[in-house]
């Protein structure tokens, strides 16, 4: 497809939400929609787990990855994404939401979903990169795959020379984390 079919697609969040409904359906779940977005839940899932029902509610969002190319991330990193959030956003979700980030390569989707447990993702977003914007203050959230270790950071500021905690978290538990784990 070309740039201009691309964009006739469809909402690059509802293109999200239907690969998230596919990730889950895979991965045992029973993926629900939700018709109104009012309290920030995209999907409901259900799983049966014995004799036991577990329901899992689900923010979908949507990230396209692009290459590198500033010179001080191409010996670091392969692809990045970013977004902006109210650092506030998640402040007041309850413990059992969590946040799918699925992220699109330039030729397509190839598997790379991060679930984060909301309380975690609220703490992400407030290590980013503060900016002021038209909204006011907003982090700047930047994710990136890395071609040292082949994992995924978090990016706490710019500019770096080594990949250390003071300016990147290592992210890449939450990669496909079906089992929703913590941490």
């Amino acid at each position: 497809m070309n740039k201009v079919e691309k964009q006739k697609a469809g909402h690059y969040e509802i293109q999200g939400e239907t690969i998230a409904k596919f990730e889950f359906f895979d991965n045992g779940f029973n993926p629900y929609s939700r018709y109104l977005d009012i309290d920030k839940i995209d999907l409901i899932l259900r799983k049966r787990i014995g004799q036991k029902i577990q329901y899992i509610e689900v923010q979908v969002k949507y990230g396209r990855l692009y290459k590198c190319t500033p010179r001080w991330q191409i010996d670091k990193f392969d692809y990045t994404t970013w977004r902006f959030f109210k650092l506030n956003e998640f402040s007041e979700s309850h413990d059992n939401l969590f946040i799918a980030y699925v992220m699109g390569h330039p030729d397509g989707y190839k598997g790379d979903i991060f679930i984060f447990p909301v309380k975690k993702f609220h703490e992400l977003i407030n290590s980013g990169i503060i900016r002021n914007t038209k909204k006011g203050k907003q982090a700047c959230i930047y994710i990136a795959h890395s071609i040292k270790d082949n994992k995924w950071y978090l990016w706490k500021k710019l500019g770096f020379e080594k990949i250390t905690p003071e300016n990147a978290v290592d992210v890449s538990v939450f990669r496909r984390n079906f089992d929703f784990k913590a941490e």
